[in-house]
This record gives structure tokens, sequence and C-alpha cells, in this order.
């Protein structure tokens, strides 16, 4: 099972990529490498597998796809403390790193992997090149309260301390810098989305930001609409990688 060290602990990774792919996106001649994708999937029952077993392989016909278990996920390494934004940033970053990546990357996030893909495009601009955002979070009034008290629900394996240590250093007040990020952005979230106020938040302030409203949809679009978004990523690809 391929694990990569990376900023002190044990990641679970899976890199796809076809074994007969030349140097470009359509398989031969001498065209530039083949774009990078890196999904980031959501927090606390989530992992890899979310887009795995969604739109992954399909993207990988076009991409080389790099899957990550975030801290504390899947058969990544669970540490006692470290759950921040800020902590999963310097994880990406620490892994890009060790996979030689320097290269901008197409970053795709789900729910909580939004976050952390908006905080790598603010912190890192140079290593970002695109957003590819499914019913993506950010910390708003009160965001920083409610996702420690998801931690401490789900029996996260966080002490009482852990999860003090996550308000205090996540309950922000609405983002001011997503004006901030200029990458080409598509955001799709569900018309029924407990979190619809984020995509409006969203398309108001980033001003490369596409926004599609799925109809009859939640929270769960990803599983739910795995069809269209594998269709939405594979068109998003084609125009910016």
């Amino acid at each position: 099972m391929p694990h990569v060290e990376a900023n002190g602990l044990r990641f679970h990774v899976q890199v796809l990529k076809p074994a007969d792919a030349g140097g470009s996106v359509d398989g031969g001649g001498d065209a530039a490498p083949r774009p990078k994708v890196v999904m980031l999937h959501g927090l606390v029952i989530d992992n890899l597998s979310s887009w795995y077993y969604t739109i992954a392989p399909a993207v990988a016909m076009h991409a080389d796809v790099y899957l990550i278990d975030l801290r504390g996920h899947g058969r990544t390494d669970m540490p006692a403390t470290g759950y921040t934004v800020e902590d999963n940033v310097d994880d990406l970053v620490a892994l890009l790193d060790q996979w030689g990546i320097h290269e901008p990357v197409h970053l795709f996030g789900n729910s909580f992997g939004g976050v952390v893909s908006l905080a790598l495009a603010h912190r890192h601009p140079e290593r970002v090149a695109s957003l590819f955002l499914v019913e993506a979070h950010f910390a708003v009034e009160g965001w920083g309260e409610h996702m420690a008290g998801s931690l401490a629900l789900a029996a996260f394996g966080l002490d009482e301390t852990a999860v003090q240590d996550w308000l205090a250093e996540n309950a922000d007040p609405p983002i001011a810098w997503l004006g901030e990020i200029a990458c080409p952005t598509y955001a799709m979230y569900g018309s029924e989305s407990d979190i619809l106020d984020r995509a409006r938040e969203l398309e108001a302030k980033v001003s490369s930001c596409e926004l599609e409203i799925v109809p009859d949809c939640s929270h769960s679009l990803l599983t739910e609409q795995s069809a269209l978004v594998r269709e939405r990523a594979l068109a998003w690809i084609q125009r910016v990688g």
C-alpha cells in the first residue's frame, strides 16, 4: 500500500496515471507533460476513496492524479494534535515536494478539501494552476466551532485540548482574502445544500469563479451526481490543463 513520509507523518496516497502514458495529454508526440491533479476529500468520515470511486480514474486518462488521505483520515497517521487548516496546507506542500512536483497543480477539493484548496491557493498561488471545488466549505462566522464539534462527536481521536486548539485556530470571521484568489476556479453546489451561502459568496468574491448550482442535490453532490461531476471535471481539465 503506497505511503509517503511528509511533514513528520506517514500519508496513505494513491497515484493514478496510465502506465503507457507518453509525455502529452493525448499520449503522443512531444507535447507538454500531462497536467497534475491533486484531489482532497472531506472531513471526519471521508477519505480518498470518495474520489477514487467517483471521478479519479476518468480524470487519470487525461492527467496524473494524486489522491491523499488527509492527516487523521483513512490509512494516514492520526496525530493527537495539528488539525488546523494551516497544518493541512503544510502537509500538502510537503507532499508536493516529496513527489518532486514544483509546477502548479490543479486542486480538486470536496467539502473540507475545498477549505484546504482555497487556503493553498491563497498562501502559495504559484503552486496552484486551477481550482475545481465541489461543495467547498470556507470560514464564516462560527465555522470553527461547528467543525470542532464535528471532530469531537466523531470520536476523531482528539482529546479536549486538541479540540480547543482547533477552535482557537479556526474560529475565523468571514475570510477577507477570497478576492485575492486569481487562478481559474469552477465550483459546484447542490441546490439543497446546507452551505449554499458559500456558493454565492465564492461567486461574488472570486473574480475567476464559474459557479454551477445542481438541482435537487444536497451537500453529498459528489456521490449523488458522480456522472455530472465527472463530466464537468473532464471538461475543466481539457480547458485549463
